[in-house]
């Protein structure tokens, strides 16, 4: 598509995105988005994510790279853990974390265990040729009293004992919300990792925990913390403040900004992102900055 149509469109779409955010049910919602988001993937987006990689890959092929924060329609995303997993495949990600809500009286723990076994069943009959699947974990994003908290498992945590597991630990987060320290000594005591996502960010509701609690209280309990974020639209240092592990994410729930900002970690030093972020050796990358004109409609229409 000729590049002027292609705004153009990119324009009359993101306008519409902020009108219908503010009327209609998310249902409906998910629907309108997904011409949108086809529009804008599929045109030069997918592409320059792709050479993006290629070019970070020249200097180190073991450097791996991938998404830490995005969701399905198990939650509140708008497309399938299969179509997250085939665009990720797509855009060359080595590994795709997928965050479903785990937040009480709203987004309830069987969703989440649902959506890992989803992605584990993809991952295990994936038959797309040449092109391989990612590496998946399973995890979710815990609403707690002081705001959102990622938990990352290891790769064991597929197997069926060990999400009763998951199941008998945090079936209570769907009643109520836990203290945000209590609830990361409970993911470090299963071998996860935390991560602190969109921090400083505020909302009506417990949302992002502030970076001056994070120092405080969560030294030596959480494991990184989001200094980029494509959804939420900013670029920080707080990893430098908190001496954690830096996250780039794209806090994703349309399918379109997933791998626009990345974690990386060198493969020859680590077996897995989990022991990169444990050992607070990530880096977060933003591998394209063309759809900022994005973050005001997306966060109105799903409220990211």
């Amino acid at each position: 598509m000729h590049r002027r149509s292609f705004l153009k469109k990119l324009t009359g779409y993101s306008l519409g995105v902020m009108a219908g955010g503010l009327v209609l049910p998310n249902g409906i919602k998910a629907e309108l988005v997904k011409p949108f988001a086809e529009l804008i993937s599929e045109n030069r987006l997918n592409d320059e994510i792709r050479n993006r990689i290629v070019e970070l890959k020249k200097d180190n092929r073991n450097l791996h790279v991938g998404e830490l924060h995005c969701h399905s329609y198990y939650s509140d995303g708008a497309y399938s853990v299969r179509d997250l997993l085939l665009r990720s495949s797509l855009l060359g990600l080595d590994f795709l974390v997928i965050t479903e809500h785990l937040t009480p009286g709203t987004y309830r723990l069987e969703s989440c265990l649902d959506s890992i076994k989803a992605q584990w069943n993809i991952f295990n009959r994936w038959n797309y040729g040449e092109m391989g699947p990612p590496a998946i974990y399973p995890a979710f994003e815990i609403s707690t009293k002081e705001g959102h908290l990622i938990a990352v498992f290891p790769e064991d945590y597929f197997k069926p004992e060990r999400l009763r597991e998951i199941r008998r630990y945090f079936s209570r987060f769907d009643h109520y919300s836990v203290p945000v320290e209590l609830t990361a000594g409970l993911i470090r005591e299963m071998g996860a990792v935390s991560i602190v996502t969109h921090p400083d960010i505020k909302r009506s509701y417990p949302f992002g925990i502030s970076s001056g609690f994070v120092k405080e209280h969560l030294a030596g309990l959480v494991d990184g913390i989001e200094d980029m974020s494509a959804g939420h639209g900013y670029q920080k240092d707080f990893s430098a403040e908190t001496g954690l592990a830096t996250i780039g994410s794209s806090d994703d729930h349309l399918n379109i900004i997933l791998g626009t900002v990345v974690t990386s970690f060198d493969g020859t030093k680590h077996d897995n992102i989990i022991e990169a972020i444990r050992m607070r050796d990530t880096r977060a990358v933003r591998l394209t900055n063309s759809l900022d004109i994005l973050f005001s409609p997306t966060k109105l229409f799903f409220n990211i």
